[in-house]
């Protein structure tokens, strides 16, 4: 199932993820990646389909699927002894038997699979997005090129969008074809070789990653989907509607140049007329925000098995985990391993600072007094 929660601001990448890249703990790293990071990765790429939808009309998952990186199963009989380098959540066309009748498999056989998948990767030199269409080998070289004719085809429209999404893409070369050729040069080289790994790569966003700078990764992650869109119609048999989908995103462009001219908000003023009630809601936020030391935030979700301590859901439920101070910072409490409680997203947000309840301690009591 999708994870329902679009709204991102709630979720940012400190340095305690970055970090978490170089724990050598093979278990503790495969579970805070599958638990922790890749749920954040899925609200991420779930408020970019929200916004295609808005922009393009269009349901990215009517012909695609999600899938998430790591995504071991919960039960395992052998220790991990895989020290995983990146997580990801990814578009990528659904398993289907009749659905891609515009590829073809070396041998002949039937298409389930596509290439290509479009999605957020987070390692621990940052986040970026990648469109990227030759991970899954098999297809034929005449498959392939129908990718490329349609790169050559629209040429000059595709870099405007890779300039306006921040997005570049990476080309092979060798002796016959230079380094700076012309895009049909290098596809030619390519193709006479059968290297049709064409992938385009996001600028990286480094730690730590706010809000904001999610908003604009997914911002790029839109304003490119409709090279992805492309790719799907073409592997459907069906003809492209990229300069539809153009048409729309200029449209939307256009609206969200006129709106920022419009804005004239002092945005002093708006703070001086805050109400008591907002302010001290925004002190809440704000302590909720305080760093924990990257040490031991996988200590606590560990400690907790990767659950709220409060409602006992967890990644596998559609909701982020968060670390949550018993006593608030506010009155006393440290930033040690006992005074820390796994919550989930909603759980933690209807907890106040005036609350100091030690939530694993009323649940073991209950369970042993039911």
């Amino acid at each position: 199932m999708i994870n329902q929660l679009t709204d991102i601001s709630e979720i940012s990448f400190d340095d305690s993820y970055k970090n978490l890249f170089q724990v050598d703990d093979a278990r503790l790293r495969a579970d805070a990646l599958k638990h922790s990071v890749v749920p954040r990765l899925r609200v991420v790429l779930n408020g970019s389909i929200a916004f295609i939808k808005n922009i393009y009309n269009l349901d990215a998952l009517e012909d695609s699927r999600v899938s998430c990186y790591p995504n071991f199963r919960p039960k395992r009989e052998n220790e991990l002894t895989l020290l995983y380098q990146s997580a990801y959540a990814s578009l990528g066309g659904k398993r289907d038997k009749e659905k891609w009748r515009g590829f073809n498999r070396k041998g002949g056989k039937v298409v389930q699979l596509l290439p290509f998948r479009y999605g957020y990767i987070l390692e621990e030199e940052g986040l970026y997005f990648q469109l990227e269409n030759y991970w899954l080998k098999g297809l034929t070289d005449e498959s392939h090129k129908k990718l490329f004719d349609f790169h050559l085809q629209y040429e000059s429209l595709i870099h405007s969008l890779c300039y306006r999404a921040t997005i570049k893409p990476l080309f092979y070369h060798g002796n016959d074809c230079e380094p700076i050729s012309t895009l049909r040069e290098h596809y030619d080289w390519m193709t006479e070789r059968g290297l049709f790994d064409n992938f385009f790569v996001s600028e990286h966003l480094k730690y730590p990653i706010a809000p904001d700078d999610l908003n604009r990764a997914i911002e790029g992650y839109v304003i490119f989907y409709p090279i992805y869109d492309s790719y799907i119609q073409i592997a459907m048999g069906k003809p492209v509607r990229f300069l539809e989908l153009v048409g729309k995103l200029n449209k939307w462009l256009k609206e969200i140049e006129e709106f920022d001219e419009e804005q004239t908000e002092d945005t002093e003023e708006f703070t001086n007329n805050l109400s008591e009630d907002e302010l001290s809601k925004a002190r809440i936020a704000a302590e909720q925000q305080i760093k924990v030391m990257p040490s031991i935030r996988w200590q606590v979700f560990q400690r907790d098995n990767w659950k709220c301590v409060a409602c006992g859901r967890d990644s596998h439920d559609d909701i982020i985990l968060h670390v949550d101070h018993i006593i608030p910072r506010s009155k006393g409490g440290q930033d040690t391993l006992e005074n820390f409680q796994t919550l989930c997203h909603v759980c933690n947000i209807g907890k106040s600072n005036k609350d100091t309840t030690d939530l694993r301690r009323v649940n073991a009591c209950t369970a042993d007094n039911p």
